[in-house]
């Protein structure tokens, strides 16, 4: 056996490990669950909630598994007499004084003690005593609240804020059964990451105000996806129930973001249900998206020269979206391709991005490819002056536009915008074709490093609405270009083309990635 290897049994079954390895972690790899509550995989280990204590023959005290480090011939039992007996007290003492609020508890449905009740102890309480007062609905900050019964003092909330966002508000206060978390005097739970701490919150004593009495979690379905608030791409889950997305989730992905995520991200769902456009328009009047796809196509067949029709893309289409849209504006002749997006922002060590724009990296892949001529939003209005540019393309509601660039673009002789949601950068065209949202898509996105991550389909909008990929087929069909660009049966498809023929997507693969937001690396990356 090597010197850094220790053998131990977990309720007889034998196994090795590395040394330093929990006996949390050894329990773990053999599929043996251990209840716990301070203890989280991104934070140090207190070892105070006392729930995860096991009986071993290496100490007469029952040790907390979270904390002690396996040793050799170490036999370990997680279900003996003796170590039931003392989760049963555990949780007898922390329900002494925890309010049973559980019909009205946000946290209800996904909260941990509930779960460690039910499965360790589900017995009666035998101390009656009355619980003590403590605050109650107290606002920490701007998107935190605090129902301070709750509290376990499990200080996840509180290492959190000393290790990962290194900003320290919250502090552990009063003593003994009194104690709870709150911030310091005269200082906000108000950092970029402040909603991370109802996260790891393993009751109900610290909820999101956006998320707060809002829906029970039993009625929300997830969906797995992508953060589209800068190029790190953070994995989350999108929740969403009646139709609407209630809520974004940060979702494991070690590579990536961790457990973590942004404020500013978490709350981006926002601006996808903000003057959401449904419904396609011609010169003002509504219409099918058919109609409009076949009125568009019919004013593009009129245009003398093609080069001269600018394209602008979004940086929030997928790798699917600007390929369908390379290969739609190669085969009809189209010009130059002019980048907007959003404007660059603030950059932190932990996760924030300053590009604001999830799928710069796949669009850069895609051009290369595609061998576009392309140039910055800002030279467009100077390509109109000079007749240059006669007509546009305008994918997404994105893009920093000034009035006098929109002066320009509602002067265009051709223009159509491809986007699903009005904003100011969608005001200066007269057709306008309704597309999905990147929450409403199958699809990939490269963030900065290149590696290609899934979206999947979270909320099903309304059938009028096409993904751009397939707005883009259909407007060439209507253009009579099917036999040149012949509609793929689904983004899988059109993934699969876009990997065989641009070295950046190759050996990516569409399929869904694992719990843990399993993603494909760049070749050029895993390969360095």
């Amino acid at each position: 056996m090597s010197d850094d290897k220790l053998n131990l049994s977990i309720n007889g079954t034998d196994i090795q490990v590395d040394k330093g390895t929990t006996i949390l972690e050894a329990a773990r790899t053999l599929g043996v669950e251990i209840p716990t509550f301070c203890q989280h995989d991104g934070l140090s280990k207190p070892a105070n909630c006392r729930m995860c204590l096991v009986n071993t023959n290496k100490a007469p005290k029952l040790l907390p598994a979270c904390y002690a480090t396996c040793m050799d011939g170490m036999e370990v039992q997680t279900e003996d007499e003796r170590t039931l007996k003392a989760r049963k007290a555990t949780l007898e003492f922390i329900l002494v004084h925890h309010p049973v609020d559980c019909p009205i508890c946000d946290q209800a449905g996904e909260c941990v003690l509930q779960d460690n009740y039910f499965n360790h102890s589900a017995q009666p309480s035998r101390i009656f005593t009355q619980k003590n007062a403590k605050p109650k609905a107290t606002p920490l900050g701007p998107h935190v609240m605090l129902d301070a019964e709750r509290c376990i003092v499990c200080t996840r909330c509180v290492r959190f804020c000393d290790e990962i966002s290194k900003t320290s508000e919250l502090q552990v206060v009063s003593r003994g059964s009194r104690s709870f978390v709150t911030t310091f005097p005269g200082i906000e739970l108000d950092n970029k990451y402040s909603m991370c701490a109802a996260d790891v919150c393993p009751v109900g004593a610290l909820t999101t105000k956006d998320f707060r009495f809002k829906m029970r979690v039993w009625f929300l379905k997830s969906a797995n996806s992508v953060c589209s608030g800068c190029s790190r791409g953070c994995n989350i889950e999108i929740d969403h129930g009646q139709g609407e997305v209630q809520r974004y989730r940060p979702r494991l992905n070690m590579d990536v973001n961790q457990w973590w995520m942004c404020d500013e991200g978490r709350l981006s769902y926002k601006e996808y249900q903000e003057d959401r456009i449904t419904q396609a328009s011609i010169s003002g009047q509504s219409v099918s998206s058919k109609e409009a796809i076949a009125s568009v196509a019919e004013q593009l067949k009129g245009v003398s020269d093609m080069s001269k029709v600018a394209v602008v893309p979004s940086l929030l289409s997928t790798n699917e979206d600007l390929f369908a849209l390379s290969q739609w504006a190669t085969t009809v002749g189209a010009g130059t391709w002019y980048l907007g997006g959003r404007a660059a922002g603030e950059k932190d060590e932990l996760l924030i991005q300053a590009d604001k724009n999830p799928n710069r990296k796949g669009l850069d892949d895609v051009m290369a490819s595609a061998h576009v001529s392309s140039a910055n939003l800002s030279a467009l209005g100077a390509a109109i002056d000079s007749g240059a540019v006669t007509g546009v393309v305008w994918m997404g509601h994105e893009h920093q536009v000034d009035a006098e660039l929109l002066s320009k673009l509602s002067g265009l002789s051709f223009s159509v915008v491809f986007a699903s949601n009005a904003t100011h950068a969608t005001s200066f065209s007269s057709n306008v074709i309704p597309i999905r949202s990147f929450e409403e898509v199958d699809g990939t996105w490269s963030n900065f490093e290149g590696r290609v991550q899934r979206l999947h389909q979270a909320v099903d909008p309304r059938k009028s609405l096409l993904p751009l990929w397939k707005a883009l087929y259909r407007l060439a069909r209507a253009m009579d270009l099917q036999d040149q660009l012949p509609i793929p049966f689904s983004a899988r498809r059109l993934f699969e083309q876009m990997a065989a023929e641009i070295k950046a997507f190759e050996g990516a693969s569409f399929n869904s990635e694992s719990s843990t937001g399993t993603t494909e690396k760049n070749p050029t990356e895993a390969a360095a």
